[in-house]
């Protein structure tokens, strides 16, 4: 993210470059000791996903949560339901604006003959043997063409098995320029998670290509629907807040960590033990907390000492500038000396 902040800048997007900049500046974490999880409660983000691999993780990792949670649902009401994991492709383009619109249009076509046939108004296709499907669409370079190569990855519900001739026989018919179509049934050795991580992690491929690639990508596709659902799957509800949820009436300790350019993370400082049921001690809000550790004093700095209950690890001011390098001297971290900003994971 402060490499694509710089190369916004560049291109005089100050606003997009200072909130690429700040994102993940501070991770406050909430260590639930007794029973041993630990939460993040509070941090800066853009919410930039496809520009912003920490957005884009946290964003992946709700959704994963939420469709994995439908399933087992769905599973439990209807056990001889099939996964597989559907992969579909159009033929390779320089535009990249044009190729998403082919491809988008080419499935609606699809569902839209699925609904026909389930409605008794029009001929079976292999889409109806699908009780439900989450996908997403995703775009990447082509290894020969080096053109744009766009794709829709979906885990779909069934019980009959999908006939791959038939189904790239009517995908072709529906593109014009493609007949390219993958099922990959999942079996007991494969984890259910690795297909939806397949689905989710579209918005974060966006991160592995060239700046330039990235922002034409962010510039085509931002606002656009890229995540689809439909059938058992439809309606499920993804959190929007990026910090994860949290556990109440449990004891916990407040956990800080900064963000210094080419060193990461850093622990800067913990709660004392802090118990929601002790009703005599004020617990400080999550926008109290934030508005401390973004308050800046008359010089610029951040102090540790601004928020009460926050112990300093040996430093006495804390700066929260990603491009200031800690004070904080020896780390102290949660299981690793520093928490990687790209590696970020929920729960």
């Amino acid at each position: 993210a402060l490499h694509m902040a710089d190369y916004a800048l560049e291109r005089g997007e100050v606003k997009l470059s200072a909130n690429l900049h700040s994102c993940g500046n501070y991770l406050l974490f909430r260590d639930y000791f007794t029973v041993g999880k630990v939460r993040l409660h509070a941090a800066k983000f853009c919410n930039k996903h496809l520009l912003c691999p920490l957005c884009a993780i946290r964003r992946g990792a709700k959704q994963v949560k939420a469709y994995l949670d439908r399933l087992h649902v769905v599973l439990a009401d209807n056990p001889d339901l099939k996964l597989s994991l559907l992969t579909l492709t159009v033929k390779d383009g320089e535009d990249l604006g044009e190729r998403f619109r082919h491809l988008t249009n080419s499935f609606r076509s699809m569902q839209q003959a699925r609904r026909s046939y389930l409605r008794g108004k029009g001929p079976h296709v292999e889409l109806a043997k699908v009780h439900g499907a989450v996908g997403s669409y995703e775009f990447k370079r082509g290894k020969n063409s080096g053109q744009w190569h766009p794709h829709v990855h979906m885990v779909v519900l069934h019980r009959a098995d999908l006939d791959s001739r038939k189904l790239s026989d009517e995908w072709h018919k529906f593109t014009g320029d493609s007949f390219i179509v993958d099922v990959t049934p999942f079996h007991d050795d494969k984890p259910l998670v690795d297909g939806f991580l397949e689905v989710f992690k579209y918005a974060l491929k966006f991160s592995d290509m060239p700046l330039e690639d990235n922002w034409s990508g962010f510039r085509t596709l931002a606002g656009k629907r890229l995540v689809f659902s439909f059938g058992l799957f439809w309606g499920v509800e993804v959190p929007e807040e990026l910090t994860d949820e949290q556990l109440d009436d449990l004891p916990f300790v407040d956990l800080l960590f900064k963000f210094a350019r080419g060193s990461g993370y850093h622990f800067s400082g913990s709660s004392e033990v802090k118990n929601p049921q002790q009703k005599a001690k004020k617990l400080h809000t999550k926008s109290e907390i934030v508005d401390t550790i973004n308050a800046p004093t008359n010089n610029g700095v951040r102090k540790c000492q601004a928020l009460p209950w926050l112990k300093p690890s040996g430093i006495s001011q804390l700066d929260t500038s990603p491009n200031t390098k800690s004070r904080a001297g020896p780390c102290q971290t949660i299981g690793r000396s520093t928490l990687d900003r790209g590696t970020l994971r929920d729960g």
